[in-house]
Protein backbone atom coordinates (compact mmCIF):
# COMPACT_ATOMS: atom_id res chain seq x y z
CA UNK A 1 0.00 0.00 0.00
CA UNK A 2 1.28 3.45 -0.92
CA UNK A 3 -0.85 5.43 1.52
CA UNK A 4 -2.20 7.70 -1.22
CA UNK A 5 -5.83 8.78 -1.43
CA UNK A 6 -7.66 9.99 -4.53
CA UNK A 7 -7.00 13.56 -3.35
CA UNK A 8 -3.23 13.04 -3.56
CA UNK A 9 -3.00 12.62 -7.34
CA UNK A 10 -4.90 12.09 -10.60
CA UNK A 11 -4.16 8.55 -11.80
CA UNK A 12 -4.84 9.57 -15.41
CA UNK A 13 -2.37 12.47 -15.39
CA UNK A 14 0.94 10.61 -15.56
CA UNK A 15 4.34 11.48 -16.96
CA UNK A 16 5.56 11.10 -20.52
CA UNK A 17 6.72 7.56 -21.31
CA UNK A 18 10.21 7.28 -22.80
CA UNK A 19 11.74 4.32 -24.59
CA UNK A 20 15.41 3.44 -24.06
CA UNK A 21 16.68 5.67 -26.88
CA UNK A 22 14.64 8.66 -25.69
CA UNK A 23 15.71 7.99 -22.11
CA UNK A 24 19.39 8.03 -23.04
CA UNK A 25 18.94 11.25 -25.00
CA UNK A 26 17.15 12.88 -22.05
CA UNK A 27 19.97 11.84 -19.72
CA UNK A 28 22.55 13.22 -22.14
CA UNK A 29 20.78 16.58 -22.36
CA UNK A 30 22.49 17.59 -19.12
CA UNK A 31 19.53 19.41 -17.58
CA UNK A 32 17.45 16.47 -16.32
CA UNK A 33 17.15 15.12 -12.79
CA UNK A 34 17.14 11.32 -12.71
CA UNK A 35 15.31 9.74 -9.77
CA UNK A 36 15.32 6.08 -8.74
CA UNK A 37 11.80 5.14 -7.60
CA UNK A 38 12.87 2.00 -5.76
CA UNK A 39 13.86 1.18 -2.20
CA UNK A 40 17.35 1.42 -0.70
CA UNK A 41 18.16 -2.28 -1.04
CA UNK A 42 17.26 -2.17 -4.74
CA UNK A 43 19.22 0.90 -5.79
CA UNK A 44 22.28 -0.07 -3.74
CA UNK A 45 23.32 -2.82 -6.17
CA UNK A 46 22.43 -0.96 -9.36
CA UNK A 47 21.20 2.38 -10.66
CA UNK A 48 21.45 4.86 -13.52
CA UNK A 49 24.45 7.17 -13.62
CA UNK A 50 23.96 10.26 -11.46
CA UNK A 51 20.51 9.27 -10.19
CA UNK A 52 19.07 10.48 -6.90
CA UNK A 53 18.81 7.41 -4.67
CA UNK A 54 16.08 7.49 -1.99
CA UNK A 55 16.87 5.54 1.18
CA UNK A 56 13.33 4.56 2.12
CA UNK A 57 12.33 1.04 3.12
CA UNK A 58 8.89 1.18 1.51
CA UNK A 59 7.19 2.88 -1.44
CA UNK A 60 4.83 4.60 1.01
CA UNK A 61 7.82 6.31 2.68
CA UNK A 62 9.56 7.00 -0.60
CA UNK A 63 6.95 9.29 -2.13
CA UNK A 64 7.33 12.11 0.45
CA UNK A 65 11.10 11.56 0.46
CA UNK A 66 11.28 12.06 -3.32
CA UNK A 67 9.03 15.11 -3.10
CA UNK A 68 11.38 16.62 -0.51
CA UNK A 69 14.47 15.77 -2.58
CA UNK A 70 12.99 17.63 -5.57
CA UNK A 71 11.66 20.62 -3.64
CA UNK A 72 12.29 23.85 -5.55
CA UNK A 73 12.95 22.03 -8.84
CA UNK A 74 9.38 21.99 -10.12
CA UNK A 75 10.37 23.58 -13.45
CA UNK A 76 13.17 21.13 -14.28
CA UNK A 77 12.91 17.98 -16.36
CA UNK A 78 12.47 14.95 -14.10
CA UNK A 79 13.26 11.40 -15.23
CA UNK A 80 11.76 8.59 -13.14
CA UNK A 81 12.58 4.90 -13.32
CA UNK A 82 11.81 1.71 -11.42
CA UNK A 83 11.95 -2.04 -12.00
CA UNK A 84 9.07 -2.48 -14.43
CA UNK A 85 7.39 0.92 -14.64
CA UNK A 86 4.48 0.43 -12.24
CA UNK A 87 5.77 2.56 -9.36
CA UNK A 88 6.60 5.35 -11.80
CA UNK A 89 2.95 5.61 -12.86
CA UNK A 90 1.86 6.66 -9.38
CA UNK A 91 4.98 8.71 -8.67
CA UNK A 92 4.72 10.72 -11.88
CA UNK A 93 1.05 11.50 -11.20
CA UNK A 94 1.94 12.39 -7.60
CA UNK A 95 4.68 14.81 -8.72
CA UNK A 96 2.48 16.43 -11.37
CA UNK A 97 -0.20 16.93 -8.74
CA UNK A 98 2.43 18.77 -6.69
CA UNK A 99 3.31 21.18 -9.49
CA UNK A 100 6.12 19.47 -11.41
CA UNK A 101 5.75 20.46 -15.05
CA UNK A 102 8.09 18.16 -17.01
CA UNK A 103 7.79 14.65 -15.60
CA UNK A 104 9.02 11.69 -17.64
CA UNK A 105 9.27 7.98 -16.91
CA UNK A 106 11.15 5.01 -18.35
CA UNK A 107 8.56 2.88 -20.13
CA UNK A 108 8.78 -0.74 -19.03
CA UNK A 109 11.34 0.14 -16.37
CA UNK A 110 14.85 -1.26 -16.07
CA UNK A 111 13.69 -4.67 -17.28
CA UNK A 112 12.60 -3.39 -20.69
CA UNK A 113 15.49 -0.92 -20.88
CA UNK A 114 17.93 -3.84 -20.65
CA UNK A 115 16.10 -5.61 -23.46
CA UNK A 116 15.97 -2.54 -25.70
CA UNK A 117 19.64 -1.59 -25.38
CA UNK A 118 20.59 -5.15 -26.27
CA UNK A 119 18.19 -5.45 -29.22
CA UNK A 120 19.01 -1.99 -30.60
CA UNK A 121 22.72 -1.89 -29.64
CA UNK A 122 22.23 1.28 -27.61
CA UNK A 123 24.67 2.68 -25.01
CA UNK A 124 23.99 1.33 -21.51
CA UNK A 125 23.64 4.00 -18.83
CA UNK A 126 22.62 1.61 -16.06
CA UNK A 127 25.38 0.45 -13.72
CA UNK A 128 25.36 -2.80 -11.78
CA UNK A 129 22.48 -5.18 -11.13
CA UNK A 130 18.73 -4.82 -11.37
CA UNK A 131 17.18 -6.13 -8.14
CA UNK A 132 14.49 -8.70 -8.93
CA UNK A 133 11.87 -10.22 -6.65
CA UNK A 134 12.57 -13.91 -7.16
CA UNK A 135 15.16 -16.36 -5.85
CA UNK A 136 17.92 -14.66 -7.89
CA UNK A 137 17.49 -11.29 -6.10
CA UNK A 138 19.42 -9.62 -8.92
CA UNK A 139 20.12 -9.63 -12.64
CA UNK A 140 23.33 -8.08 -13.96
CA UNK A 141 22.87 -5.31 -16.52
CA UNK A 142 26.36 -3.83 -16.92
CA UNK A 143 28.53 -6.66 -15.62
CA UNK A 144 30.15 -4.45 -12.97
CA UNK A 145 29.83 -4.66 -9.19
CA UNK A 146 29.11 -1.25 -7.65
CA UNK A 147 28.10 -2.27 -4.12
CA UNK A 148 29.98 -3.76 -1.18
CA UNK A 149 29.60 -6.48 1.42
CA UNK A 150 27.89 -4.96 4.44
CA UNK A 151 30.25 -6.83 6.75
CA UNK A 152 33.76 -6.54 5.33
CA UNK A 153 33.39 -3.84 2.66
CA UNK A 154 34.72 -5.92 -0.22
CA UNK A 155 33.04 -5.48 -3.64
CA UNK A 156 29.91 -7.64 -3.64
CA UNK A 157 26.35 -7.47 -4.94
CA UNK A 158 24.90 -10.68 -3.53
CA UNK A 159 21.79 -10.18 -1.42
CA UNK A 160 20.99 -12.80 1.21
CA UNK A 161 18.57 -13.17 4.10
CA UNK A 162 19.98 -13.70 7.58
CA UNK A 163 19.98 -17.40 8.50
CA UNK A 164 18.23 -16.54 11.75
CA UNK A 165 14.67 -16.85 10.44
CA UNK A 166 13.34 -14.63 13.20
CA UNK A 167 15.60 -11.85 11.88
CA UNK A 168 15.51 -12.55 8.14
CA UNK A 169 17.36 -9.29 7.41
CA UNK A 170 18.06 -8.73 3.72
CA UNK A 171 21.67 -7.60 3.35
CA UNK A 172 24.73 -7.91 1.11
CA UNK A 173 27.17 -10.63 2.16
CA UNK A 174 30.24 -12.01 0.38
CA UNK A 175 31.11 -15.71 0.42
CA UNK A 176 33.95 -15.18 2.90
CA UNK A 177 31.72 -13.44 5.46
CA UNK A 178 28.97 -15.97 4.83
CA UNK A 179 31.40 -18.69 5.89
CA UNK A 180 32.68 -16.79 8.95
CA UNK A 181 29.23 -15.73 10.12
CA UNK A 182 27.40 -18.90 9.04
CA UNK A 183 25.09 -16.83 6.82
CA UNK A 184 23.97 -14.56 9.68
CA UNK A 185 24.09 -10.78 9.96
CA UNK A 186 25.31 -10.41 13.56
CA UNK A 187 26.83 -12.14 16.57
CA UNK A 188 23.38 -12.16 18.16
CA UNK A 189 21.87 -14.03 15.22
CA UNK A 190 24.88 -16.35 15.03
CA UNK A 191 24.29 -17.37 18.64
CA UNK A 192 20.56 -17.82 18.04
CA UNK A 193 20.95 -20.33 15.21
CA UNK A 194 22.99 -22.56 17.54
CA UNK A 195 20.24 -22.70 20.18
CA UNK A 196 17.88 -25.64 20.23
CA UNK A 197 14.41 -25.14 18.77
CA UNK A 198 12.74 -24.75 22.17
CA UNK A 199 15.07 -21.87 23.11
CA UNK A 200 14.58 -20.21 19.72
CA UNK A 201 10.81 -20.45 20.14
CA UNK A 202 11.07 -18.86 23.59
CA UNK A 203 13.04 -15.93 22.15
CA UNK A 204 10.48 -15.45 19.39
CA UNK A 205 7.68 -15.23 21.94
CA UNK A 206 9.53 -12.43 23.76
CA UNK A 207 9.95 -10.28 20.66
CA UNK A 208 7.70 -7.56 19.35
CA UNK A 209 5.66 -9.48 16.79
CA UNK A 210 5.25 -6.39 14.62
CA UNK A 211 9.01 -6.27 14.05
CA UNK A 212 9.40 -9.91 13.10
CA UNK A 213 10.39 -10.49 9.48
CA UNK A 214 11.00 -6.78 8.93
CA UNK A 215 13.62 -7.90 6.44
CA UNK A 216 13.93 -4.73 4.35
CA UNK A 217 15.06 -2.39 7.13
CA UNK A 218 18.36 -0.55 6.80
CA UNK A 219 21.12 -3.02 7.77
CA UNK A 220 23.86 -0.61 8.89
CA UNK A 221 23.21 -0.56 12.63
CA UNK A 222 22.64 -4.27 13.03
CA UNK A 223 25.14 -5.94 10.72
CA UNK A 224 28.39 -7.04 12.37
CA UNK A 225 31.52 -5.67 10.71
CA UNK A 226 33.96 -8.45 9.84
CA UNK A 227 37.69 -7.84 9.46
Amino acid sequence: ADGLSIEDYDVTNVGRHLNAKEWNEAMESGNAIVVDIRNHYENEIGHFEGALLPQSETFRDELPEVLNMLKGKEDQKVLLYCTGGIRCEKTSAYLKHHGFKDVNQLHGGIIDYARQIKDQTLPNKFRGKNFVFDERLGESISGEVISHCHQCGEPCDTHVNCANKDCNLLFIQCSSCAEKMENTCSDECLSVIHLDEAEQKKLRQQRDQKKRFHSHRQPDERVKKVK
